[in-house]
This record gives structure tokens, C-alpha cells and sequence, in this order.
């Protein structure tokens, strides 16, 4: 009986190493796609250049999805890079042996199109609480995104000069290259009774003020400023970037607040360093313009969880 069914169990074993031989050729000759990395882009969620909440100190447009956490700390050397020799501040390594103004700022994702924050900065102690709705995106086949953005801020923790505000960010993102920004920004209070203690009701002594001590809209309590800005990504994974913002109305001291700075996004971070002529970070600091002739280092980082 055995060797009656050694043919019958030899074809069948031959038969099996024929169908594994062939599908493993076909494994072979179809060898399987290799996983993609994400893109720059695709890390950050949006098309293009666009890869932080955040330019320097103005907003972008860029979404956080629900239930998503960013957190981001701020950090200028309190040196004017523009005072002393190139020896004075090499020993000072370029201000960084100096104090600094630090930020840190929280918000998280309510809905894929509402999110909300805290930002503390020790300049004043001052609190931001900020909300932001994403009205318009441009990837869902409009020209331009729209973000809305009502906040509140003060000092000594947020109890002294509160200050209201709401701006409106538009962006044009073009290709994967260039994103461009406006963000109209409407500050209440700016010229806050703490800040007219330093300079309110001069006494010129019976002579006439001389034009170049007088401050724009002194007489004015709200300000109104255009931040303008621009992200311009010139290697995989490392931008330029670039913001100025004017005034346009009321109280007016110095000059528009500014900054440039290169970034670098990483696996989960975004690191920048810059360069400007102020300390603030919040709305109401940036309506308070920046210095007339001081240059501060200095750098941000944020991570998105």
C-alpha cells in the first residue's frame, strides 16, 4: 500500500515547490514600494512653506487639528548688538552673556478651525489670553486664508492696563516656495496710565517742545498697525523670514517694530533664530513700536504634539 502512494504524495509535494517557486519569483520581478518620507510641507499640515503658527512675533494662518497642543518659547538677549566694538561683544559672545527677555506660550486645538492660548512674557509680567478661528483656507480653493484673532493682555500678571485686541491675518501661499502675510491689528488702551507716568504732561518750562521729543498720537489711547510679513523656504528644511509692522493710527512712539531671522524645521521643531529693534512678542508691545536704533538677538522654538 506505501509504495502505492509515494507517486501521488511525490506530485503533490512537486506541485506545492511549483506554486511557492512561482509566487516567490513574482515577489521578486514586483519588488514592493518604499515607504515616503513626509515632506516639509506634509509634516507641517499645510501646503507649502507654511510651518509654524507663528512667523517671529506676527501670525500665520497655518491650522492646529483638533485636540493638538503647540507650545513655543521666546527668547531676546537684552544687548544692543549695535553698541561697543566687535572685541566688547565678542567677549560678551555676542550678547549672550547678557540678561534676556524670555516668553512661553501654550495653545491648543479646539476644533480643526478654533483654537486658543496663553502667552506669558516677563516683560511686565505680562499675560496674553488669545482665541483664534480659521475662516477661510486657501487649500479649500480660495486665493487667500483669513485667521481672526480677539485677545486680551496686561501687565503685573494681568491685572493692571488690560488691553484688549483683535487682528485679522490674511496669507497667500504660492507654490512651495513663498507664503506672504497682512495682519491688520487693532490694540485698545495701548497707551496704558502706567506707560504715561514716563512721559505724559511734559513740562517744557514756558518753551516751545522740540519737534523731535514729541511722540505721535501722545494725546491717543488705541493704536492700529499692518503687520507685514513673509516666509521665503530656500533649502528642504530651512526658511528666511521676515516681518515689519507699521502704525497706522493713534499712538505712535519710536519706530515700527521689526525682525528677521532664519529657521530651521526639524523632526517635530522649529528653531529660528533673529535679529530686531524690540523686546515684545505680544500685540500690545508690538503697538508700542521698537527701538529708533537698538539691534537685540535673539530666537524662538515651538513644537506642535
Amino acid at each position: 500500500m506505501v509504495p502505492s502512494r509515494f507517486p501521488l504524495l511525490a506530485a503533490l509535494c512537486l506541485s506545492f515547490l511549483f506554486i511557492c517557486s512561482s509566487a516567490a519569483a513574482q515577489q521578486a520581478a514586483e519588488p514592493a514600494a518604499e515607504p515616503q518620507l513626509p515632506s516639509p510641507s506634509s509634516v507641517a499640515g499645510a501646503p507649502g512653506v507654511e510651518i509654524d503658527q507663528m512667523l517671529i512675533n506676527l501670525p500665520t494662518t497655518l491650522t492646529l487639528k483638533r485636540h493638538k497642543s503647540y507650545f513655543r518659547i521666546t527668547h531676546r538677549f537684552a544687548r544692543d548688538l549695535r553698541r561697543g566694538s566687535f572685541g566688547e561683544l565678542a567677549e560678551d559672545l555676542f550678547s549672550l552673556d547678557n540678561g534676556a527677555i524670555i516668553g512661553l506660550e501654550y495653545r491648543f486645538g479646539i476644533t480643526d478651525y478654533l483654537q486658543a492660548g496663553v502667552n506669558r512674557s516677563i516683560l511686565g509680567k505680562t499675560i496674553e489670553l488669545f482665541g483664534r478661528w480659521d475662516a477661510v483656507r486657501q487649500q479649500d480653493g480660495r486665493p487667500f486664508a483669513l485667521s481672526v484673532t480677539p485677545s486680551i493682555e496686561g501687565q503685573d500678571n494681568l491685572r493692571l492696563d488690560p488691553q484688549p485686541g483683535i487682528a485679522a491675518t490674511f496669507s497667500r501661499v504660492h507654490g512651495t516656495r513663498l507664503a506672504v502675510y497682512a495682519t491688520p491689528t487693532f490694540v485698545k488702551d495701548a497707551h496704558t496710565p502706567t506707560l504715561r507716568v514716563g512721559h505724559g504732561d511734559h513740562d517744557h518750562g514756558g518753551e516751545e517742545p522740540d519737534p523731535a521729543d514729541e511722540i505721535p498720537g501722545e494725546d491717543k489711547n488705541n493704536t492700529a498697525f499692518v503687520g507685514l510679513g513673509m516666509r521665503l523656504r530656500v533649502l528642504e528644511t530651512m526658511s528666511i523670514v521676515g516681518e515689519v509692522s507699521p502704525r497706522i493710527y493713534g499712538y505712535r512712539p519710536d519706530r515700527a517694530a521689526w525682525n528677521v531671522g532664519v529657521e530651521k524645521l526639524t523632526r517635530g521643531h522649529v528653531l529660528q533664530m533673529n535679529f530686531g529693534n524690540t523686546f515684545g512678542t505680544t500685540p500690545g508691545q508690538i503697538a508700542r513700536g521698537g527701538s529708533t536704533h537698538d539691534v537685540y538677538l535673539g530666537f524662538n522654538m515651538s513644537r506642535k504634539f
